[in-house]
């Protein structure tokens, strides 16, 4: 038995014994996207630092298991995984305005289907962070230089995707950062790291981002995120296969907060302008969410209804380029593992139900039913290309989506998860020959000290 399986079924069956009594977290609290482009840092644990080190070095393990199954569009074979992670971090902080933090993984896959490929999900033995951090991230300014972990807002355009992804994703980048009382304000620019699996990982220079960002505390503790974007890519192909380059800008603005009668909104819309090969880009997207809470607190059942839509193609030959681009984002939100569809050429509604049984147990459920938002564009599961383009297709309809999970926060240290999801082909994908259904089963466990 692999020596990560083994510990992980070893810390599975620890976590679920009866909890004590001392350092309950709810259980709501579970890996969700935070705000700002310094929140994947705040969701790492506290790291430890032995007797014999001194008190500005401190040392940190994180321990992660993911067994999974399921299928795929393009097979009616189910095929399972089982994935592990280990990261070692190091931090140093020999003045109170200098930080260093250096973090290695290990990302491993063991497949369960024989004869099928799954390298892409391995990367062994790797530098992921390694960055010099001078001045307060709390107060005042703050640079940061070297491979790091970007996050902005629900990470829906930038992201670190630190939990649910099997190697994460870091930039090599240059962060400037200035923090006051209730506003928080950042320029960054980088290039997103490109996993390489057998040699260390380089930066792709085809893969450049910079952005200008602000926080702004609003009242209700609320937060108002305005934000500027540009990605310059590589080569590219656009929808009729020409190759050329790619520049995208993208402006948006995100804000979130409480309301009364126990109501929560959460709102995200950008635009787009540039080129892709020889047209101009005219793209926009939106998310739009309201909560209800009928108990008042976080204790108690949250309710969902939320829209989110993103512009697909209409005429890839009349030189306006539609599709909008969910630029370097978290692969997987809210649902994990369950999330088979990009931010691109999508429109869907969709309810949530939250449910604590416990302040350590949350159930959560969701329904999202996926439309194009263009027939003549194509269906993204995630970056520029596209999985599916059908323009014959008479239905927009990609099918219907349905998710339970639940989680459980022991501590900060220590997380299980587990969810089921189950997407039923609309008439859009029937047509397009992907008849089968997908199917998304997985639990999870990290443990981190």
């Amino acid at each position: 038995m692999d020596c990560r399986l083994f510990i992980s079924c070893a810390v599975f069956i620890w976590a679920v014994q009866p909890p004590r009594a001392t350092g309950q977290l709810p259980a709501n609290e579970e890996a969700k996207q935070n705000t700002g482009i310094d929140a994947a840092k705040q969701q790492q644990p506290d790291a430890f630092h032995p007797r014999s080190l001194p008190t500005w070095l401190k040392l940190g393990v994180e321990m992660r298991g993911r067994a999974e199954s399921g299928s795929a569009f393009d097979t009616d074979l189910d095929g399972s995984l089982y994935l592990s992670r280990l990261r070692l971090n190091l931090e140093a902080e020999p003045a109170s305005w200098i930080r260093i933090f250096v973090q290695g993984q290990d990302a491993r896959v063991h497949s369960g289907t024989t004869g099928r490929d799954r390298s892409d999900l391995r990367n062994t033995v790797d530098l992921r962070q390694a960055y010099v951090s001078l001045g307060r991230s709390e107060v005042g300014w703050q640079l940061r230089l070297g491979r790091q972990e970007l996050a902005l807002g629900d990470e829906r355009l930038v992201g670190a995707d630190n939990y649910w992804d099997a190697f994460g994703q870091s930039f090599d980048a240059l962060r400037l950062g200035f923090a006051g009382p209730r506003y928080r304000v950042d320029a960054f620019s980088g290039f997103r790291v490109q996993p390489a699996r057998r040699r260390p990982d380089p930066f792709d220079t085809a893969s450049r981002i910079s952005g200008l960002s602000s926080q702004i505390k609003t009242p209700g503790q609320g937060v108002l995120e305005p934000y500027l974007l540009w990605k310059r890519g590589g080569e590219t192909l656009d929808l009729l296969s020409r190759p050329g380059h790619r520049d995208v800008v993208t402006p948006g603005i995100r804000a979130q907060g409480t309301l009364r009668g126990n109501l929560d909104y959460s709102v995200e819309m950008a635009m787009q302008r540039g080129h892709v090969v020889s047209d101009r880009i005219e793209a926009w997207a939106g998310h739009w969410e309201l909560g209800w809470r009928p108990l008042g607190t976080d204790l108690g059942p949250r309710l969902g209804f939320e829209y989110n839509f993103a512009s697909g193609d209409n005429d890839p030959a009349d030189g306006r380029h539609g599709t909008f681009d969910d630029l370097y984002p978290a692969g997987y939100n809210k649902c994990g593992m369950a999330d088979p569809i990009a931010w691109r050429n999508i429109r869907y509604p969709a309810l949530n139900v939250e449910m604590p049984v416990t302040r350590r147990w949350v159930v959560y459920g969701g329904y999202r039913l996926f439309h194009l938002a263009s027939l003549h564009d194509g269906l993204y599961p995630g970056g520029d290309e596209y999985l599916i383009r059908n323009s014959a297709a008479t239905s927009a309809e990609v099918g219907s989506h349905l998710l339970v999970s639940a989680g459980y926060v022991h501590s900060e240290h220590l997380r299980l998860y587990a969810g089921y999801g189950y997407l039923i082909p609309g008439a859009y994908l029937r047509e397009s020959g992907y008849r089968a259904a997908i199917r998304t089963t997985y639990i999870q466990v990290s443990l981190s000290f």
